[in-house]
């Protein structure tokens, strides 16, 4: 509440002029309110905090970057699928803990058969806000998964890193397969995994 400000009664005067005497002390209310700047100072900081949530939700949408992380995948590998079937080659991708890479069969200066990484961009791995981690299943059993840099330290002489699941030349996936993808707290979670009616499907785990 605004202050009272008490004035005198002698300052108060009557219909002739002069102090009305013995009239008692009027109270007069100071009016105030807030200036236009202090106005503009209030909606700005009210549009920097707005900013801030809208931000921070964008950001931190964890549930809808599993799920679109899930969807991608199972479209990247039916991009390599197809890449395999008109270049009638084999491809593949292979697990980490938090990434992956996908794979195609060529053939070195000796003639051998061997598996290389795929230099392609639309079937890169990228990185999201949030921190994603993988789990996968081999025809019912769960792998080990390790980084690249720890596979690669523990390769023998004549031993090559291979996918976990291929992408054949005549359009089949082998073998069958089950990648989850989760959050840090395992909180969310899809699957994409080899279906019955689609060579690859994704759905919600509960």
């Amino acid at each position: 509440m605004p202050p009272l400000c008490i004035v005198p009664a002698a300052r108060v005067r009557s219909d002739t002029g002069k102090p009305a005497a013995g009239t008692p002390p009027v109270a007069v209310r100071k009016i105030s309110g807030f200036t236009l700047l202090e106005l503009m100072v209030v909606i700005v900081i009210i549009a920097i905090l707005a900013g801030f949530v809208t931000v921070n939700l964008s950001i931190k949408n964890t549930p809808k970057t599993i799920r679109e992380e899930a969807l991608r995948i199972g479209l990247l590998m039916e991009l390599a699928s197809d890449q395999a079937v008109y270049s009638r080659s084999q491809f593949g991708i292979r697990f980490h803990p938090e990434s992956y890479e996908f794979y195609f069969l060529s053939v070195n200066d000796k003639g051998e058969r061997v598996w290389e990484i795929l230099a392609d961009d639309r079937l890169a791995f990228r990185e999201s806000s949030e921190q994603l981690v993988f789990q996968v299943d081999i025809s019912g059993s769960p792998i080990v998964l390790e980084t690249l840099e720890e596979e690669r330290a523990g390769l023998g002489e004549n031993e090559q890193l291979k996918p976990h699941v291929m992408f054949l030349s005549n359009g089949e996936f082998m073998p069958d397969f089950e990648v989850t993808v989760a959050d840090t707290d395992e909180r969310y979670r899809h699957r994409v995994y080899s279906g019955e009616e689609y060579p690859v499907e994704v759905e919600q785990i509960e």
